[in-house]
């Protein structure tokens, strides 16, 4: 009976580990997009401190800094121009801001702002 018991608190924790709902730092490293149509599709690599974009219909790929401010909030620097227009590095003290407000086990949604250009976008981005 004891033993029944015992395999019976485990399966049930197992179960509720698999079953939480995802959290921020389950996209801090990993694969994604973002489609829009006047942009096209923005290839995201994010690992440890650092995100790759390329995006084939505006013509770039670059290098950002990471850092997370927060659990749900990152900013990114540019950090290496790999192909595009070199306004795209701006003059060293561009940061794009961050906030992830929902997330789920295929998508979350971002709100993106600068402090080089005024107003803020929302994004809903796709993982791989």
């Amino acid at each position: 009976m004891f033993r029944l018991f015992t395999i019976s608190i485990i399966l049930l924790f197992c179960a509720s580990v698999k079953g939480q709902a995802p959290s921020c730092k389950d996209v801090k490293n990993g694969k994604f997009e973002i489609t829009a149509p006047e942009s096209g599709t923005t290839y995201i690599t994010r690992s440890g401190d650092e995100q790759r974009e390329r995006n084939k219909k505006l013509g770039y790929d670059v290098i950002f800094s990471v850092v997370w401010t927060d659990e749900c909030t990152y900013e990114l620097r540019p950090k290496k121009l790999i192909k595009g227009d070199p306004l795209i590095m701006g003059d060293g003290t561009h940061v794009v801001y961050n906030s992830i407000t929902d997330i789920s086990a295929e998508q979350y949604t971002v709100i993106v702002s600068t402090n080089f250009f005024e107003g803020a976008v929302e994004f809903v981005v796709e993982r791989n």
